[in-house]
């Protein structure tokens, strides 16, 4: 017989875990089949049920309501901070391509359902291989039934100095995606300044028709020499989505 602590424990689980996939990094994906979606889910529930011991059966609807308010916005925030490297890695492909002149080349990315730039797709799925090869979508599962153990059901709280540690992660997040774009920014701003030389020393050459080509050869030619550079940064950074996420939650304990 199902009884009404077993309902609501699932019930509870069910709210963090589904938010945190429709946040996480990958999982949250619109190409991410759905079905996969609700297998992973109901996997980690089934992961997770066995360690929920000393739960008391909640008798007030609104103090259920409320708690079920908690474990969602605590799914999302966990799915959002592991996704913040992510976004870096997006920032810094939209810097490059901004400076590089693909940014009039942007185009509608149905799997993010915004515009995306050309630079940041390829770093992008660049990431996305390398989080997979690094197993770090299994460390990112490991941590959400870890919470468990750290956040109980009933548990859990915000305070000041979580709010100011996910302002320095916002923080963090500009400074790496800068880190990131640095070396194709700095190279393009260098291949203007010469243009810009060029110019005032020619001036019956057309510079604006061949900065467009001379750049987009210039930053492919950059990317091929700075690939291996470029993934190891990204081994560097990738880990720091499930860091991150960690650190958050022990900040609820």
């Amino acid at each position: 017989m199902i009884s009404n602590g077993q309902i609501q424990v699932v019930a509870l689980l069910l709210c963090r875990i589904m938010s945190f996939i429709a946040a996480a990094p990958v999982f949250s994906q619109k190409d991410f089949p759905n079905l996969a979606k609700i297998i992973l889910g109901f996997g980690i529930i089934v992961s997770v049920y066995p360690q929920i011991d000393n739960y008391h059966v909640i008798t007030s609807l609104i103090a259920f309501l409320l708690i079920v308010v908690k474990e969602i916005l605590v799914g999302l925030a966990m799915g959002y901070i592991g996704q913040l490297v992510f976004n870096a890695i997006s920032i810094a492909g939209q810097m490059i391509d901004f400076q590089v002149g693909f940014s009039m080349a942007q185009a509608y990315d149905s799997t993010f359902q915004v515009m995306s730039s050309q630079y940041g797709k390829m770093y992008y799925w660049l990431a996305v291989a390398l989080f997979f090869m690094m197993n770090l979508h299994q460390q990112l599962i490991i941590g959400v039934i870890k919470s468990f153990k750290i956040i109980p059901l009933t548990g859990g709280m915000a305070d000041g100095a979580t709010i100011q540690g996910v302002v320095r992660l916002f923080c963090r997040t500009f400074i790496m995606a800068i880190e990131l774009a640095a070396p194709l920014v700095i190279t393009m701003l260098i291949v203007n300044l010469l243009l810009g030389i060029i110019s005032r020393s020619v001036p019956q050459l057309n510079v604006l028709m061949l900065s467009l080509s001379l750049q987009a050869g210039l930053s492919f030619l950059i990317v091929l020499i700075m690939l291996p550079n470029i993934v190891d940064t990204l081994q560097q950074v990738l880990p720091h989505s499930v860091t991150n996420m960690e650190e958050f939650v022990r900040a609820l304990k």
